[in-house]
């Protein structure tokens, strides 16, 4: 089973879990039950060892995908000799049964489909039990294949043929009792569901087709239970093919949450996202009784704090691939700021000061230990002094004082975020009077373009303007960008998207339009055709990197749009 490029993945969701399937229509990663469990099909880290479920027939070639307006029910039409068929895949949502659904209409030949399920990230196989003959057992883990014609087992592989002209369904999922009528009402309820879920954000506008392909993407890895947005649903896809920065992004990082959060509070909403996001980070606290947010939480709001190394080949033999995080202990400042700089937005338009005992203890959190070296907004092993978390925290503080009724504790606030900036001012500069990545540093980091759209400096700003034209000239790929770290040579990852939209935001309201647009056109270069992206691209070779797909690109290019659009209506 040879593994795709990530650029041919698409993903079908129910808002608990999801699925990946290639343009070939195999599905090469499911964790079942939520996010985060161990999967049963991973042949995407693993083509060997990976469970999978293939559709097979000769001289098969995709023609197109698409899914049913904004919902996550994806149909993928196959060519055959001039002569075409179509699969429809979804996982039912409103259902008495959860899993996943596959449908294909009449093919001019015949269809093979092969099942292979291994458990627990295909390190152990799985008893298979034979029901009747169109039913077929998973043996202790809770799961069904019920098929429309014959199921077959062959040693560890499950199997079923379609004649030609037939058309087709199996399931896979959590019930034993299942027939054809159940799939139909499924199709139609799951259809039902995306609606309404749709209904919670519009959007009319500039790039509106890849807006809303990018606000599919983030609605379909929400876990519904919490609200928790995942950073991405897989792990183990590298930022360098064959090295060792692999990582676990099955998780809830705070700020990616505040970004993707702050992203749409922009759009016409009817304030449930921003609700789910503030109870979430609450709910987190008070579940852990803490005193101050982690940078992640797993999607039931619990602190994960251990990885362990799973014996796998990887995604081409990209190695060590990890389960877990070890950044769970890191200090990350800006992502305290962050939320409160979600909440400012979220209190602006809601008129509400939602859970506002947690933004409080945040922002004294803050005031308490912004003179700490952090691990930045990269999770740099080094800790630094870094210019970004320090800006963020500043205005984080700025941006919260007006809404505390305390004047006393308010003065605090604002006191704190002055000594910030005068700490930023006497160490956090170059030689040159650019925005250095650290106290002491010569070098830039693009993470200083969210400086402008979060408010810290004006587009004027004198160490603004030469951090924009270092940034230029030393980590500019045409109209894309590398990010600086302190430990790996960025040079050798490829552009980072979600940075890249930070250029295009800033640019808009510097007032260079077609700059801005510019940059939003090669970040939607880097989208595959169903507009999702990774977290990097290999320029050169035109190659997805990095965990897929990625909420924080999502939330980046939507947040850009906006702030475009809004430039643009200003003009």
């Amino acid at each position: 089973m040879k593994q795709p490029d990530i650029a041919s993945l698409g993903l079908i969701s129910d808002r608990h879990t999801c699925a990946l399937l290639d343009k070939d229509g195999t599905i090469c990663w499911y964790c079942p039950e939520a996010f985060d469990q161990p999967a049963i099909f991973s042949s995407l880290i693993d083509e060997h060892r990976g469970g999978y479920w293939d559709i097979q027939c000769d001289a098969k070639k995709v023609s197109t995908r698409e899914f049913t307006d904004r919902s996550s029910v994806l149909h993928t039409t196959f060519d055959v000799d001039g002569r075409s068929f179509t699969l429809t895949d979804f996982m039912p949502i409103g259902a008495s049964f959860k899993g996943i659904c596959r449908q294909s209409s009449a093919a001019p030949v015949t269809i093979t489909g092969n099942i292979h399920v291994h458990e627990g990230y295909g390190l152990a196989k799985v008893a298979l039990s034979q029901h009747s003959k169109n039913c077929i057992e998973i043996t202790g883990l809770n799961k069904w294949l019920h098929c429309s014609h014959t199921l077959k087992i062959d040693g560890d592989v499950i199997t079923y043929t379609i004649p030609a002209g037939e058309d087709s369904w199996a399931t896979f999922i959590d019930s034993e009792q299942f027939e054809q009528t159940d799939l139909d009402n499924a199709l139609q309820n799951t259809l039902q569901a995306w609606q309404e879920i749709e209904k919670h954000i519009d959007y009319k506008g500039l790039f509106e087709k890849e807006v809303c392909n990018s606000l599919r993407a983030l609605q379909q890895l929400v876990y519904e239970p919490t609200g928790g947005v995942v950073a991405a649903p897989t792990l183990g896809l590298p930022e360098v093919i064959g090295g060792k920065r692999n990582y676990d992004y099955r998780y809830v990082w705070m700020r990616d949450a505040a970004l993707v959060t702050s992203s749409l509070v922009g759009l016409k909403t009817d304030g449930k996202v921003e609700r789910n996001f503030l109870s979430f980070i609450a709910g987190a606290m008070k579940k852990n009784e803490q005193t101050h947010v982690s940078c992640f939480y797993g999607i039931d709001q619990s602190i994960k704090a251990d990885a362990r190394e799973l014996p796998l080949k990887g995604y081409r033999d990209s190695r060590p691939v990890l389960a877990g995080n070890t950044a769970a202990d890191q200090f990350q400042l800006d992502a305290e700021s962050s939320i409160l700089l979600a909440c400012g937005a979220i209190y602006g338009k809601l008129n509400e000061k939602l859970e506002w005992d947690i933004v409080e203890t945040i922002a004294d959190y803050i005031c308490k230990n912004w003179e700490r070296k952090d691990n930045g907004i990269w999770e740099e092993e080094q800790v630094q002094h870094y210019t970004s978390s320090k800006a963020l925290a500043a205005r984080a503080l700025e941006v919260m004082a007006p809404y505390q009724p305390d004047a006393e504790r308010a003065e605090r606030w604002l006191y704190n975020a002055g000594l910030i900036r005068d700490f930023i001012k006497a160490n956090c500069l170059t030689t040159g009077g650019a925005y250095a990545v650290h106290a002491g540093s010569e070098d830039v980091d693009i993470a200083c373009a969210l400086f402008v759209p979060f408010g810290f400096v004006e587009p004027n700003d004198s160490a603004m303007i030469k951090t924009i034209e270092a940034i230029e000239s030393s980590y500019a790929e045409g109209h894309l960008y590398r990010r600086h770290l302190m430990e790996f040579d960025s040079g050798q990852e490829g552009v980072f998207l979600a940075a890249s939209c930070w250029m295009a935001h800033h640019y808009a309201l510097a007032g260079n339009l077609t700059k801005s647009e510019a940059i939003l056109k090669a970040v939607q270069g880097c989208a595959n055709d169903l507009g999702y992206f990774s977290e990097e691209m290999d320029v050169k070779t035109h190659t997805m990197l990095g965990n897929f797909p990625q909420t924080f690109v999502h939330s980046s290019f939507i947040c850009a749009v906006n702030g475009l659009q809004q430039a643009m209506a200003n003009h």
